[in-house]
């Protein structure tokens, strides 16, 4: 396959899984938000008791439409990674610059600089320490913080 098939075909699929993805994050949104799996008071029978109301759109919970929405996005940055390696010498020639025409020094640390960011941005969930705290223990540590930033 030709170099421009290769492009619209990827431009093409990255256009749907970014549709998919918004589609899926404004579902996440308003139509299933957050405490969509709320307790609520429901008359039942005689009297009234709490029980658990879930909602669901086209079968699925909020936490699988999740599920959905992360690996949509997870498709859309491969897609993302394929569309660069195939416009590599581009990037290179704007951020470098070729034989004939070199680019500045300060678009070159600008690059780089956001490569960096991009990178760490993607090594972050990985690196970020994780807290465990009871429900108790939080509330009395966000009610610290509070105090703190006032």
């Amino acid at each position: 396959m030709k170099r421009n098939v290769w492009n619209i075909v990827i431009d093409a699929i990255s256009f749907v899984v970014f549709m998919l993805m918004i589609s899926t994050g404004l579902l996440l949104k308003f139509i299933l938000p957050p405490g969509s799996g709320r307790v609520e008071m429901l008359l039942r029978g005689s009297g009234r008791g709490i029980e658990k109301t879930i909602d669901v759109f086209m079968g699925l919970t909020r936490h699988e439409w999740g599920e959905i929405h992360f690996w949509i996005a997870f498709g859309f940055l491969i897609v993302l990674i394929v569309h660069l390696i195939l416009h590599w010498n581009w990037i290179k020639a704007v951020t470098f610059g070729t034989k004939q025409c070199p680019q500045p020094f300060k678009r070159k640390v600008i690059t780089i600089s956001v490569m960096c960011f991009v990178i760490v941005a993607l090594l972050l969930p990985w690196i970020a320490k994780k807290q465990t705290y009871t429900r108790a223990e939080f509330l009395q540590v966000r009610d610290v913080r509070h105090v703190i930033i006032k």
